[in-house]
């Protein structure tokens, strides 16, 4: 039995499900059950290791130590360097790198003032990014501004519209970020460079592109139960640390460089930004993007150029009924109660589902 512990402010991220496909995809294989928690005293008592999947710094490193006082092995997704005498294993994306390489690629064409969107303390790869930042921002002799997250993205932007003037160059935390700023406050991107961390499919369909960086949730969760069976087999467990490292979408070279580290602070603060609607909304709309599958995707586009519901069945070869039940599919992806409601969100965020080749 494969078991899996989940942050419960994490447990509807877009990537939980990416994730949990790609462990199946190897634990499927070998026959063997999974089961999912978000409450730690649910945890059954034989369990010898426990993937745990969060964001949030405190609750990783208090459920790690929880686990340890119980005699179970912890597997963490997405963090690194957790300072902590607990012993524990973690599959991590290279943050640091990737935003190092993002922000010296936006400042080897526009050098100038970082202001860094999104930042939450509480989160550990937040911290691993920007300490990515901060030696790109070292090597060009640039400073770097943090406009932090701390629940409110509008409350965010708004902080970086008032204070943020003097920036050339806007590196965000995430897509969901990035993707609302381009959409939302547009006029705060002109005559600036923008890139962000941790793409998301919705911006595939925003015109042009911004430098990003993607994870592959699927094979980082493929990878994941590896280790775990792994670890589960071996005699006596130790602590054991892989990184995974992330794909850059930048459109030209990036200068090289040794990437220098350094040691993090840690909070043991807590706040919930997960609940925020811009996200959500971005986050549901993305959903749905990346469910679709070919078929899918033409009939979404047909549907936004006006065609009937009989028209495209006859031109994909499918009953009318089949048409309405991918379309019904997409809007309860969407998180929306009717196709007119999917529609307007797709046309509020600009999305050009046609030059998506």
């Amino acid at each position: 039995m494969v078991h899996i512990l989940i942050e419960e402010n994490y447990a509807h991220n877009n990537r939980i499900d990416q994730i949990l496909q790609g462990m199946a995809s190897i634990i499927k294989k070998k026959r063997i059950g999974v089961k999912l928690y978000t409450d730690i005293s649910k945890l059954e008592k034989n369990a010898r290791v426990v993937v745990l999947l969060c964001a949030s710094l405190k609750w990783a490193t208090d459920t790690i130590e929880v686990l340890n006082a119980a005699g179970i092995h912890p597997l963490l997704f997405g963090f690194q360097y957790i300072d902590t005498m607990y012993e524990y294993s973690c599959i991590t994306p290279t943050y640091t790198k990737t935003m190092y390489l993002l922000a010296s690629h936006l400042l080897s064409c526009v050098p100038g003032e970082i202001a860094l969107l999104g930042y939450n303390s509480d989160s550990l790869p937040d911290r691993l990014k920007l300490m990515g930042v901060r030696h790109a921002a070292e090597r060009f002799g640039v400073e770097v501004r943090i406009f932090r997250n701390k629940g409110d993205v509008a409350a965010c932007i708004a902080d970086f519209a008032e204070n943020g003037q003097a920036a050339k160059n806007i590196v965000c935390v995430n897509d969901g970020i990035a993707v609302i700023l381009r959409n939302e406050y547009p006029e705060l991107i002109n005559g600036r460079q923008m890139c962000s961390c941790s793409g998301m499919k919705i911006s595939e369909f925003m015109h042009p592109r911004y430098p990003t960086s993607t994870i592959n949730y699927f094979k980082a969760g493929a990878r994941l139960a590896e280790l775990y069976l792994f670890l589960d087999k071996c005699d006596v467990i130790g602590s054991t640390v892989m990184t995974i490292d992330m794909d850059l979408d930048l459109g030209n070279q990036v200068l090289e460089n040794d990437i220098p580290f350094s040691g993090v602070v840690h909070s043991s603060a807590e706040v919930n930004f997960y609940g925020d609607a811009l996200v959500k909304e971005v986050e549901n709309l993305d959903r749905m993007l990346t469910l679709c599958d070919d078929l899918d995707m033409q009939i979404l586009r047909d549907t936004i150029s006006g065609i009937s519901y009989e028209q495209i069945a006859e031109e994909c070869h499918l009953a009318p009924n089949t048409v309405k039940y991918r379309i019904y599919a997409m809007v309860r992806n969407a998180g929306v109660s009717s196709r007119k409601e999917m529609l307007t969100a797709i046309a509020k965020y600009h999305l050009d589902l046609q030059s998506n080749d």
